[in-house]
């Protein structure tokens, strides 16, 4: 019955090795940065709203974030490509301002965020 149960045991331990991951999982792998609005132009005070760029998106994403803002501060940077934060929405390439918030780097921008899309991928 002990040879049973442990050889069991072994297998089902096995199996949940060799299982795919579950979604949250897999959502949690995906590179992310999160970004907080903030309505002075130094990230302070309390924070008006907030998003998240998972960086499996493509192409452009406008930026839906209605509350007034002035400044966006960008935390818990996971990504592996660069995104380019475009002040206008649409990514326009010759239009507006943008900046370029690299891998790794969490830091606050004094820019609005119409659109974003990721480069160098």
């Amino acid at each position: 019955m002990q040879l049973t149960t442990l050889t069991l045991t072994s297998l089902l331990a096995a199996l949940a090795a060799a299982a795919p991951g579950t979604p949250v999982q897999e959502r949690q792998a995906t590179p992310t940065v999160y970004a907080r609005f903030y309505p002075d132009a130094g990230c302070h005070g309390d924070w008006v709203d907030d998003t998240v760029f998972a960086q499996s998106q493509t192409g452009c994403y406008n930026n839906g974030i209605t509350s007034p803002y002035n400044s966006t501060f960008f935390s818990g940077n996971t990504l592996t490509c660069t995104l380019r934060i475009y002040s206008l929405p649409n990514c326009p390439v010759n239009q507006g301002n943008y900046f370029d918030l690299q891998p790794g780097v969490d830091n606050c921008f004094a820019q609005k965020v119409g659109s974003a899309q990721f480069i160098n991928c």
